[in-house]
């Protein structure tokens, strides 16, 4: 079996969605890379590596979505979680988080429309 290395995402402003993955998220910058028609910053949360891709100049304008539906991250406290998105004024997907199973869920949306989650085991 293969290890993950690490999901990209594509962004349209590296600076704003690295501020959103560090500032709202908690990630750690782990490395950067830039040349004529790309930029890369791969962040860290826990054992995923994210890797935020803005193409500076990009042979396919627009991409189709892909089969990535949303990145999950696992949170100590949801509630707390909730009210730090809101005070950023993240969109989030529910008015309420979700029980499914033994985890509490809540989905908001990225800086580039990104389906996120949080989830809180019970």
């Amino acid at each position: 079996m293969f290890e993950v290395a690490h999901v990209g995402v594509v962004v349209a402003d590296a600076d704003k969605s690295l501020a959103f993955y560090t500032k709202v998220l908690d990630c750690q910058v782990e490395d950067m890379y830039q040349d004529e028609r790309i930029r890369l910053i791969f962040i860290r949360s826990g054992q995923l590596t994210i890797e935020l891709i803005q193409y500076t100049a990009d042979p396919a304008p627009t991409r189709n979505a892909g089969r990535v539906d949303h990145i999950a991250f696992f949170v100590n406290d949801l509630t707390a979680e909730i009210e730090k998105l809101r005070q950023h004024n993240i969109i989030l997907l529910f008015d309420q988080p979700r029980v499914v199973g033994n985890k509490k869920i809540m989905f908001f949306v990225g800086p580039d429309g990104e389906r996120l989650e949080f989830v809180e085991k019970i």
